[in-house]
């Protein structure tokens, strides 16, 4: 018998033995058998992959042939587009023609001694302003005229009309709170003429400025009488404001002055009532001897002593504004006893309730005047005018388009100049409105 280790030994040599008798074995004829055509096939469509990656995709075009287009007796060769693909259809674009077969336009001359050359273009010269003065003198001459027709009649005369919003101290645009009242029909019917200014203030002051104008004119009508034309424009402003107080529009802190020139023209001379509600201002404008200005309305500020004594028979308080050191700022103003309200910088106007508790009203100061053939031109405009500018200034800005008969321009060069006047001496701006009336 074979000991332990000899039986280990024979063991191991007849599993080396069938170890190898495996190895020797050609197990590919076991694998499935190959086909050639479709691996081919799948070399192919990978290859295809590959270069449609490196392509730009096109949209797909319809199958058109060449039957469906019609021949190419139907379309001409240059209206067919070519794709590249043996696709070829008609052009939606027309033919350009090129730019020397394009017809050139005849220019003549208005010379007929001058020879004509169709196919030379026109020389077209550059226009200064001297030349353009030069080949036409009178041009300047007519936009002067334009401009005067611009200029509207009325039973005095001819009168313009100009306003601007005021801006704060950022140069914001506010809401521009005055208002005009010029010529209305209803007063002219019955023989008279009216024109006044509305510069509103508070919140809802442009509201009360635009109510004042609808309403006034309607109450002057009703309430005159030719007898008593003092009592009648005294009727009229306090009915109006009672109107205003009963509206829907908030007066507690809001309201508006009132400047009217009510005129009757008898034979060569006009009579003249003015109607004056706070700081609003009228003036006429007189050439005898020289040239002066003639204050047609007085403002109502509690600097006036007379206001201001009124104000505090009434109850009523007359200070500056303070700052917070306890310094006087600004102008007086109109306060209740023991409140710091309302601050107004008038005493009398329409609306404002919690003014009227200080002794601020609403009924206007009369003055009457009669004009003479020296007289000339009224001006009546809202405080942003007077403001900078004194009766004498305004006066010496109209006078030179008086003398020209720009009524227009006239108007507007006291806005402009009004303008100016608040730029040297404030950043914030108040409304500025302007009616100029010249007399004839």
């Amino acid at each position: 018998m074979l000991t332990s280790n000899q039986q280990l030994i024979a063991l191991e040599v007849r599993n080396k033995a069938q170890f190898n008798k495996v190895s020797e074995l050609d197990l590919s004829a076991q694998k499935p058998p190959r086909h050639p055509s479709q691996f081919e096939d799948s070399k192919k469509k990978r290859h295809q992959k590959e270069e449609n990656i490196n392509k730009v995709s096109l949209p797909s075009l319809p199958n058109i042939k060449k039957m469906d287009i019609g021949g190419n007796e139907l379309l001409p060769k240059q209206n067919m587009i070519n794709y590249g693909n043996g696709l070829r259809i008609q052009s939606r674009l027309p033919k350009l023609e090129p730019k020397s077969e394009i017809p050139r336009p005849q220019y003549r001359s208005n010379d007929p001694g001058a020879r004509h050359h169709p196919e030379e273009s026109p020389q077209y010269q550059s226009v200064t302003p001297e030349r353009r003065q030069q080949q036409s003198p009178d041009r300047q001459q007519l936009t002067i005229n334009k401009k005067r027709l611009l200029a509207k009649t009325c039973g005095l005369g001819q009168f313009s009309h100009r306003t601007k919003p005021g801006c704060l101290p950022n140069k914001t645009i506010k809401t521009n709170q005055d208002s005009a009242i010029t010529f209305p029909s209803n007063i002219e019917q019955l023989g008279y003429n009216l024109v006044a200014i509305c510069d509103g203030h508070g919140l809802n002051g442009h509201l009360v400025s635009q109510f004042i104008k609808q309403a006034l004119p309607k109450y002057i009508e009703y309430h005159l009488e030719e007898n008593n034309i003092r009592l009648s424009l005294i009727k009229a402003f306090e009915q109006t404001n009672k109107e205003i107080w009963n509206s829907e529009v908030d007066t507690a802190l809001s309201g508006s002055t009132t400047v009217a020139l009510l005129c009757k023209r008898d034979q060569d001379v006009i009579r003249l009532w003015s109607a004056n509600v706070g700081d609003s201002r009228a003036i006429l404008c007189r050439n005898q001897d020289g040239w002066r200005a003639i204050e047609l309305s007085i403002d109502q500020k509690p600097s006036r002593q007379e206001e201001k004594q009124r104000i505090i028979n009434f109850g009523g308080r007359v200070e500056c504004q303070k700052d917070f050191y306890g310094n006087s700022v600004g102008p007086e103003r109109v306060w209740l006893q023991y409140v710091d309200a309302p601050g107004l910088a008038m005493t009398r106007s329409m609306g404002d309730k919690i003014g009227a508790q200080a002794g601020v009203i609403a009924e206007p100061e009369i003055l009457e005047f009669t004009t003479q053939p020296s007289d000339k031109f009224i001006v009546i405009a809202s405080d942003g005018v007077w403001e900078y500018l004194t009766n004498e200034e305004v006066m010496q800005v109209v006078i030179p388009y008086y003398e020209k008969e720009n009524i227009d321009l006239a108007a507007d060069r006291v806005v402009a100049e009004s303008i100016a006047a608040w730029k040297r001496h404030s950043l914030s701006r108040d409304d500025i409105t302007c009616v100029v009336v010249y007399l004839k």
